[in-house]
């Protein structure tokens, strides 16, 4: 995972303003979606999906969490794409989840969040570079409308 998360904080160097050289690395969980679904509810359970998993959560990021801020995400080997035969850690989708996650680190670590209005702010960046990260990796956006997502998630 080390890997993983060091070639894409070189991709978000050399395809974002931001200058990762020497940020420290969050600490990531992986984790089923049931797993997901209760950390992303910890604080209003009663929230909670009937079915126990809310579908749209892949991953979160908390800076509050773990010496360097932390990452929860979807394992990597329930991932659609997951069991094509490669690594999973090597499926783009699973990366992409990461990436989206690795934007909000560096925007945490750079200090860039502080001017935001509200964390929702942070989303478009995170939307936008992870589809470059997809389009440049020559695999379709599984969030077909991710401009309009982009717009509704990144709210104040």
């Amino acid at each position: 995972m080390t890997d993983v998360m060091a070639a894409l904080m070189l991709w978000i160097t050399a395809n974002t303003g931001y200058d990762t050289t020497g940020m420290p690395m969050p600490e990531v969980i992986e984790m089923t979606r049931h797993e997901l679904t209760a950390e992303y509810y910890t604080d209003a359970p009663h929230l909670i999906p009937a079915k126990g998993v809310d579908d749209r959560i892949q991953a979160l990021y908390s800076i509050e969490e773990g010496p360097s801020g932390r990452v929860y995400i979807l394992a990597a080997d329930l991932v659609p794409g997951a069991d094509l035969g490669v690594d999973p850690y090597e499926n783009p989708l699973f990366r992409e989840m990461l990436l989206h996650e690795l934007i909000h680190h560096v925007q945490h670590v750079s200090g860039e969040a502080d001017a935001y209005l509200c964390p929702a702010q942070g989303e478009v960046e995170a939307y936008r570079f992870g589809g470059l990260y997809l389009k440049q990796h020559y695999v379709d956006d599984p969030m077909p409308n991710r401009a309009f997502w982009t717009h509704m998630y990144s709210r104040c």
